[in-house]
C-alpha cells in the first residue's frame, strides 16, 4: 500500500506550522459553537419540562366550588363552621 503524506511546507523546508494551528482554532471554534448550541437547546428544554411539571400540579390541585374547601383531606362547609356548637 502506498501512503501519500501531503505536508504543507514553508519555503525554506520547514514544516508550517501556523497553517495547521489555524485550521485546528477554525475546528475548536466550531465545536464551541455546537457545544453552546447544545447547551442552549438541553436549558430550553429543562425549562419547559419544568414548567409542564408545574401547570401539571396546579391541574391536579382541586377547586373549590362555592362554600366549601377541601383543606388537609377535610372538606369545610362553610356553613359547618358558621353554626354554633
Amino acid at each position: 500500500m502506498t501512503q501519500t503524506n501531503d505536508i504543507r511546507r514553508r519555503a525554506n523546508g520547514s514544516i508550517d506550522l501556523d497553517f495547521y494551528r489555524a485550521g485546528a482554532t477554525a475546528l475548536r471554534g466550531q465545536a464551541m459553537r455546537d457545544a453552546s448550541k447544545l447547551r442552549n437547546a438541553l436549558a430550553g428544554i429543562l425549562a419547559m419540562a419544568g414548567i409542564l411539571g408545574i401547570v401539571t400540579v396546579l391541574a391536579s390541585i382541586p377547586r373549590t366550588t362555592g362554600s366549601t374547601a377541601i383543606a388537609a383531606g377535610w372538606i369545610i362547609d362553610a356553613q359547618t363552621l358558621s353554626d354554633p356548637i
